[in-house]
């Protein structure tokens, strides 16, 4: 059965009053984890901070007497767990690529679709985090618990554990998986959270900063510190950052630039909100064409920024290039080798979005980019595109095909990818290794482009937050509790709005923890800024 965590209590005696002896002054305890946590689990080593119901979280075992510490919310119907895994990663990335790739499959064997979301290296107060988010759809609705139970299935050596709580009842046809992985104190953690589609929105407002770990910590007593960063808001509101979209024109593309044309709403109500100060282009994978950015109706002007007339409309026109485009698609080669004249900004961070549903042709089958030949041009492979790429310090977000395993160079053999195909409303799609690679060794998030249309507002969020974060004048010099961040703007108080409608939100990625404004809270020139939080001191 699954055990209710209770409350400590510290019982302090009181003497008679008659020594006379002077009460030496009493040392300060410190702030430790322990102290500041919402929920404390020693069984697990877990530590959840902010405002949750700690009522709604128990403790049971696995086989191995591997504490999990579990989260069955039956307010906001949402079932998650974390545990130690009590193993030794030696990077991130073999303990995320390990697990995602044994729960995908699980996943797989149960009925499910699984879809990619989100795919993203991120912080905690401990160390990166890579959190992923798996749109799962089933033929039949699935209760959530369904996948909590499988997971923890696994863990516990395919042995089902049947002290699992059956509180929430909550099921749908189409399921949310969130997964965060850290490593810390030479061990990996994982926390996951699964819920109902509907849910989405409630369960990112209470669980938003769990699910990306940001709230979580193992149980070790180390002293958390609070620190203040000041800041004096600079006079044209926010840095600049350019948002280039490399899209593939091959016939098979129509209902992915669909989908693209259709975020148009949701882009520029949130850039426009946060203030920021963007440019987006838009450019093919044809490398008959694709050197030259996309112009607006116009016929001259090659992005689009806030001062746009019917910027909505011209981003629809940007971002549907037709299906007539070469299917040779050479992403790597057109974002590369495009001219950028006129867009560019040399003070502006950088944003590059690949959109294809096909591999990268010229890394992964040697396949010449139209227009080149052998006399003019040396074909390139994915570690001479990845260097160059990192190189850049731009961030590259793929929304691309499933799959997993790179060919570096010409000197390996094309590798036979299970995960190569997926099928979505636009088709079957190919590859994608290449393009996620990328993503991953840059900050961005990769996205499955099999995902149904209606989920690509998550994508689509995703990028958004990123520019925002790259666009922010507000980078704290620690990474923050996020429950502890006080916010001040010349002295009064400004509110968190997770929703990013107005106030400040907190944007985290692989570089580190930036304030980012929203609406009527952005200040104004010159105005003062203070950002007081809480962090664990390592």
């Amino acid at each position: 059965m699954a055990t209710i965590i209770g409350t400590s209590l510290i019982l302090s005696g009181c003497n008679d009053g008659n020594d006379s002896t002077p009460t030496p002054t009493p040392t300060p305890t410190p702030t430790t984890v322990q102290t500041e946590a919402t929920v404390s689990s020693t069984k697990a080593n877990i530590a959840i901070f902010g405002a949750v119901d700690k009522n709604f979280f128990t403790e049971t075992a696995l086989a191995s007497n591997t504490g999990v510490l579990l989260l069955d919310d039956t307010q906001a119907n949402a079932v998650g767990f974390a545990l130690d895994l009590k193993n030794n990663p030696k990077t991130l990335d073999e303990l995320t690529t390990k697990y995602l790739s044994d729960f995908t499959q699980l996943l797989k064997n149960n009925g499910a679709t699984v879809n990619v979301l989100v795919n993203k290296i991120s912080k905690n107060a401990q160390s990166d985090v890579a959190h992923i988010t798996l749109e799962l759809d089933f033929n039949t609705a699935q209760n959530v618990r369904k996948i909590r139970e499988l997971l923890i299935s696994h863990l516990n050596g395919d042995v089902a554990l049947t002290t699992l709580p059956a509180t929430v009842t909550d099921q749908n046809e189409k399921l949310r998986l969130n997964l965060a992985f850290w490593i810390a104190d030479q061990t990996g953690f994982l926390w996951a959270n699964s819920y109902s589609i509907n849910q989405a929105t409630v369960v990112n407002k209470l669980y938003g900063d769990l699910n990306i770990a940001t709230a979580l910590s193992s149980n070790v007593p180390i002293e958390i510190k609070t620190v203040s960063n000041e800041f004096t808001q600079n006079a044209t509101g926010s840095n600049a950052v350019d948002i280039l979209w490399s899209i593939d024109s091959s016939g098979s593309m129509g209902q992915e630039q669909s989908n693209l044309a259709n975020g148009a709403t949701q882009f520029f109500n949130t850039l426009n909100k946060a203030g920021i100060d963007y440019r987006l282009a838009a450019t093919t994978q044809d490398a008959r064409t694709c050197t030259t950015l996309r112009t607006l109706t116009d016929g001259k002007t090659n992005f689009i920024d806030k001062n746009t007339v019917n910027a909505e409309a011209e981003w629809k026109k940007l971002s549907t290039p037709g299906t007539s485009g070469s299917s040779t698609e050479t992403g790597f080669y057109c974002v590369r080798e495009a001219n950028l004249t006129g867009f560019d900004r040399t003070n502006a961070k950088n944003l590059v979005v690949f959109l294809s549903d096909e591999p990268e042709n010229e890394t992964v089958d040697g396949s010449r980019p139209n227009g080149t030949s052998s006399t003019n041009y040396t074909i390139r492979s994915f570690n001479d595109y990845k260097d160059y790429f990192v190189k850049t310090g731009a961030t590259y977000f793929s929304i691309v095909g499933t799959g997993t395993l790179l060919r570096p160079d010409f000197t390996t053999t094309q590798p036979d990818d299970p995960n190569f195909y997926c099928d979505g409303q636009g088709g079957r799609a190919s590859g994608g290794a290449h393009f996620k690679e990328i993503s991953r060794l840059t900050g961005g998030s990769s996205a499955s482009i099999c995902t149904d249309a209606a989920s690509w507002s998550v994508v689509f969020d995703e990028i958004i937050k990123s520019a925002s974060g790259l666009a922010s004048s507000f980078t704290l010099t620690q990474t923050p509790i996020p429950s502890s961040v006080k916010v001040t703007v010349e002295g009064q108080n400004v509110a968190r709005d997770v929703s990013n409608q107005n106030g400040f939100d907190l944007i985290y990625s692989n570089t580190g923890t930036s304030v980012v404004f929203f609406g009527n809270a952005i200040p104004k020139a010159n105005q003062k800024v203070n950002v007081e939080y809480k962090y664990l001191a390592k």
